[in-house]
């Protein structure tokens, strides 16, 4: 399972839903002690580190928004959103709740995030060599079936049942938990090694599965902490490097944005695209929001 939002990204799209626009004497709050308006608040938080990247999110939105939105369609959040979801299951509306955020918002940060992701791509070269790489370690379309333990005894218990003789479907009826494949038995459909709604886990526990009808015969954790037992059902021949370039060139360019080692990269990446818009900060308590952005890799091109 994925970290409930892309660990980098957050640095960039993290910021909550404040809005910096008003400048109001409207009262926010009353007490003994005196009131705040929005215009204390607003001008306390400008100065502060929170305020600072809010602002930052605000502008890196529109602009990027403008720029790479429509390279990102409602039904690519959409899908995006239901991978998520579904990976949570009916542990997801704690998880928004534990992130201050609700499905509105949620569906908002994979948004931005999507529109993120097609900004980088269309700034980052992908080299012959880093597809060539991803290509060696490249896992065709596979089909398992999975079978969600409540524990990691019961799990054991399940591989016991298959080596004793049982058959897939009276094990995964018994102890299975999770029930969205039942009438499958439990079977997903086909995934590669680019797949974005399998657990990394459990991919690479099915790829090194040899003989179909052979099962994994230790439990699997999975990265949300769960545990597994899995089936090999088919695989698919390897195809040809060229028929899923495109799919590798995805996954290095996600590989890219969740590596935290690439933050300066990808500020100026940012940083180029901010330039060529021309933002241009007026406020002087905001002025140095988007330093890190508008100075990444000047130092670089000077050179």
């Amino acid at each position: 399972m994925r970290k409930f939002i892309w660990g980098l990204i957050i640095v960039i799209f993290g910021g909550g839903l404040i809005y910096l626009g008003f400048n109001s004497s409207k009262t926010l709050m009353t007490s003994d002690s005196g009131k705040i308006t929005e215009k204390e608040f607003v001008a306390d938080l400008k100065q502060s580190p929170a305020g600072q990247q809010e602002f930052a999110n605000l502008v890196i939105n529109k602009v990027l928004a403008k720029q790479y939105g429509g390279n990102v369609s409602k039904s690519d959040v959409q899908n995006a959103f239901d991978t998520q979801k579904a990976q949570y299951g009916d542990s997801f509306q704690s998880v928004l709740s534990s992130n201050n955020t609700n499905e509105s918002q949620f569906k908002n940060n994979i948004k931005n995030n999507l529109i993120m992701k097609a900004a980088v791509k269309a700034n980052y070269k992908v080299s012959d060599k880093q597809i060539e790489q991803a290509y060696k370690d490249y896992h065709q379309d596979t089909t398992v079936s999975l079978i969600t333990a409540k524990d990691e005894d019961s799990s054991k218990k399940a591989i016991d049942a298959l080596k004793s003789g049982d058959s897939w479907e009276t094990v995964y009826k018994k102890y299975s938990t999770d029930k969205t494949y039942a009438k499958q038995n439990g079977q997903l459909p086909a995934f590669d090694s680019t797949s974005t709604s399998v657990d990394s886990a459990i991919q690479t526990a099915a790829f090194k599965i040899e003989k179909t009808g052979d099962y994994t015969t230790t439990p699997v954790t999975g990265s949300n902490g769960g545990f597994y037992v899995i089936q090999l059902n088919k695989t698919t021949n390897k195809p040809s490097m060229n028929s899923v370039r495109n799919k590798l060139s995805e996954q290095i360019v996600t590989s890219f944005l969740n590596d935290q080692k690439n933050t300066a990269k990808i500020q100026e990446i940012i940083g180029q695209i901010l330039r060529k818009q021309n933002v241009s900060v007026k406020d002087t308590q905001l002025k140095n929001a988007l330093n890190a952005y508008l100075t990444a890799g000047l130092s670089k091109a000077k050179k």
